[in-house]
């Protein structure tokens, strides 16, 4: 068994590191500490995403509509992001979150990811 504490972890990487804390189940535990709005969407054709807000406040943008809707999640949550869901995640003043991706990860720069082929 391992025991990690996690802001111990993020504190030994740059703002921003996309660290694999424990194996679990053929896949990876994350977590993350950054500030900002992500540059690019990301979309999980093969698995939903977990997130749970360790400490700030996180957005996320979901375009699982005609626009993008954009949700403020504070710290203490946690939420699922749906498979096949194009999504940008940001944290404007800052935040640390785990995370839990399973499956494949596709990435876009279009202002609307749908219409290129995945």
């Amino acid at each position: 068994m391992q025991v990690k504490h996690v802001n111990e972890e993020l504190s030994k990487h740059p703002a921003g590191t996309f660290l694999n804390l424990l194996k679990f189940n053929k896949s990876y535990i994350g977590a993350c500490d950054i500030t900002g709005i992500s540059p690019v969407w990301e979309m999980h054709p093969d698995t939903d995403e977990f997130f749970y807000i360790l400490e700030g406040q996180f957005e996320i943008a979901l375009f699982d509509g005609e626009k993008p809707s954009k949700h403020i999640v504070n710290s203490g949550s946690s939420f699922v992001v749906p498979m096949g869901i194009w999504h940008k995640p940001g944290a404007p003043n800052g935040s640390k979150f785990i995370h839990f991706t399973p499956g494949r990860s596709l990435h876009s720069e279009a202002n609307d990811p749908r219409a290129q082929n995945t």
